[in-house]
C-alpha cells in the first residue's frame, strides 16, 4: 500500500470524485455559456448600455429629471403672479367696466353726432359770456344757438356721459387702461393659456417624468439584462482566472460513451499491431483469455465495460519458435485503442474508472508509441495496482510506479496524467500521487484500455473494467 496514498485517504485529501465531477461540469457549463455570450451582439448591448448609465452625464440627467418640478420653476412663479393678479380689486372693476353696458354707451355718445353738435355749439356759444348771452334778444341768431346749447347740454345722453366720466367705476377703467397691472396680466393671461405652457405644467407635476424619459427605458432594460443567466456568469467570470484551465487546454479526444454503442470513429477493438501485422486480435504469452473483436464490450449509455467471460473462444497466440498460432482458450476478454486515429504527443489524460481489483486480472489504462515500450499506466489494477511506467529492459521489465491500493474497491475515481517535455504526473482525484522527470517519452503515443486474464479465476466472473469516460487535452495553440 502507499503510504501518501494512505495518508491522504486517511485525513481527507483525496477530494469526493462526485463533487470533483461536479465542479467541472458546472465550471466547463459556465465556460461554454461565457465563450458564446463573449461573442455574441447580446454582450455589446450590454456593454453600451452600461457605459452609458454608469456615465456622469447619465447620472446628472436623472438626477435633474428626478429632481425637477413645478415647485420653484419659472412657470409657477409665473402662475403665482397671475393668480395674484387675478384678484386685484381694481382690475376687476376695470373689467368690469369693459364689458358693461355704460361703457359701450359712454362710448357711442362720445361719438355720437349729438356730441359733435355739442362741440360745435359750445364752441359758438363760449364766444360771449353766459350774462350778455341772456340779454339778448330772443330772436337773435346767438341766443337761439344758446338755446340749443342748452338743450342739448341738457338731454339725457349728455347728462349720462357727462356723470360717468365722472364716476369712479370710469376713473378706474382710465387709471387701469395703461397700467403696468393691467397690462402684465393679460400678458401672463396669454402664456399661461397656450398648449405649451399647460404641457410643461402637466410633464413639471408628474412623478413620473423619470420613468416616460427613453433613457429610463434604457437603464430598465439593463437592469433587466443585469438578471439574466448569461449577463450573471459573465460578471462573475469576467475577472476571474477560474477559467484558466479551459482556454490553456483545448479537449482534442473525450468519450463520455452515452450513445449506447461504441463509437467506431474514436476506438477499434484491436490492438496497434494486431491491426497492423494480422489483421485480427492476438494473446500474449501467458495470457489465458482471446480478445474478441468487440464481442466483450458494451456500452450502455453510462458507461463502457470490458467485459471477461468464462468461456471456450478460439483465437490466435505468439509462440516461440512458431510465431502465430491458433489456440482455444477457456476465457473472452475485450481491448479498445486509439491507434487508427488518435495519437498524440504531450498533454494531459485523465479517466473516471471503477477500481475493482483482482488478483486473477489485470485491467488497464495505458498509453504506447509505434513499440511495445514504453508503456505509461494511467491506471493499473489487479494482480499489481499502480501507476506509472513499465520499460523493457535486457533481464525483464523495469518498472517506475507507485502503488495505490490504498484506494476504495468499487469506487469510481478521476485518474490523470500530466504529460508533458520535462515530467509525467499522475493524480487521482486532482491529488498528486507520482511524478517523473526522466525519461520522459517525446514521441506520439496511442490510447488503450484492456482487461487481462494472468491465474485461474475461482469466482467473480464475469468480471467487468468499467471506464466512465475518457478525455485528452492538449495546450491550445496561440
Amino acid at each position: 500500500m502507499s503510504f501518501k496514498l494512505f495518508f491522504a485517504s486517511t485525513f481527507g485529501l483525496i477530494k469526493s470524485t462526485a463533487k470533483i465531477e461536479a465542479s467541472h461540469n458546472a465550471l466547463l457549463a459556465d465556460f461554454r455559456m461565457y465563450k458564446e455570450f463573449e461573442n455574441s451582439s447580446e454582450l455589446k448591448v450590454y456593454l453600451e448600455l452600461e457605459t452609458l448609465i454608469n456615465s456622469t452625464s447619465f447620472t446628472q440627467k436623472k438626477k435633474e429629471l428626478q429632481g425637477l418640478s413645478l415647485k420653484g420653476s419659472k412657470e409657477e412663479t409665473q402662475l403665482i403672479e397671475f393668480k395674484k393678479l387675478g384678484k386685484n380689486r381694481r382690475l376687476h372693476k376695470y373689467y368690469d367696466i369693459l364689458k358693461s353696458d355704460e361703457l359701450k354707451r359712454f362710448e357711442k355718445v362720445s361719438v355720437s353726432e349729438t356730441m359733435g353738435k355739442y362741440k360745435e355749439l359750445k364752441t359758438a356759444v363760449e364766444r360771449h359770456s353766459l350774462s350778455a348771452l341772456k340779454k339778448m334778444d330772443k330772436h337773435s341768431k346767438e341766443y337761439i344757438l344758446y338755446s340749443e346749447f342748452t338743450k342739448l347740454h341738457d338731454s339725457t345722453d349728455l347728462t349720462f356721459f357727462r356723470d360717468f366720466r365722472k364716476s369712479s367705476n370710469y376713473r378706474n377703467y382710465e387709471l387701469m387702461l395703461e397700467s403696468s397691472e393691467r397690462k402684465r396680466f393679460e400678458e401672463l393671461q396669454k402664456i399661461t393659456s397656450t398648449d405649451e405652457f399647460k404641457a410643461r405644467v402637466a410633464y413639471l407635476e408628474d412623478k413620473q417624468k423619470w420613468e416616460k424619459n427613453e433613457d429610463a427605458a434604457k437603464e430598465v432594460r439593463f437592469s433587466e439584462m443585469k438578471k439574466l443567466p448569461q449577463v450573471i456568469n459573465y460578471l462573475k467570470y469576467k475577472n476571474s482566472n477560474a477559467f484558466d484551465f479551459f482556454k490553456k487546454w483545448d479537449l482534442v479526444f473525450e468519450d463520455r460513451f452515452e450513445s449506447g454503442n461504441l463509437d467506431t470513429q474514436k476506438w477499434m477493438t484491436r490492438s496497434h499491431w494486431a491491426h497492423e501485422i494480422l489483421g485480427q486480435n492476438f494473446s500474449q504469452p501467458g495470457d489465458l483469455h482471446a480478445y474478441t473483436d468487440g464481442k466483450n464490450l458494451s456500452v450502455d449509455g453510462k458507461s463502457l465495460k470490458i467485459e471477461v467471460r468464462k468461456e471456450k473462444t478460439t483465437g490466435m497466440q505468439w509462440q516461440i519458435p512458431f510465431g502465430f498460432v491458433e489456440k482455444e482458450f477457456d476465457y473472452s476478454s475485450g481491448i479498445v485503442s486509439t491507434a487508427g486515429g488518435e495519437w498524440w504527443n504531450h498533454g494531459i489524460l485523465e479517466a473516471k474508472v471503477k477500481y475493482s481489483p483482482s488478483n486473477h486480472f489485470v485491467d488497464a489504462i495505458y498509453m504506447l508509441g509505434e513499440e511495445s515500450s514504453p508503456q505509461i499506466n494511467l491506471v493499473e489494477m489487479g494482480v499489481k495496482n499502480r501507476l506509472g511506467t513499465l520499460t523493457k529492459k535486457e533481464g525483464g521489465i523495469h518498472s517506475e510506479c507507485e502503488s495505490i491500493s490504498g484506494l476504495k474497491s468499487g469506487e469510481f475515481y478521476i485518474f490523470k496524467l500530466e504529460w508533458s517535455s520535462g515530467s509525467l504526473k499522475w493524480k487521482i482525484n486532482e491529488k498528486e500521487i507520482f511524478a517523473i522527470d526522466l525519461p520522459i517519452p517525446s514521441h506520439t503515443m496511442h490510447l488503450n484500455a484492456a482487461s487481462i486474464v494472468v491465474t485461474e479465476p475461482t469466482e467473480g466472473l464475469p468480471h467487468r473494467f468499467e471506464i466512465d469516460w475518457i478525455r485528452f487535452y492538449q495546450q491550445a495553440k496561440a
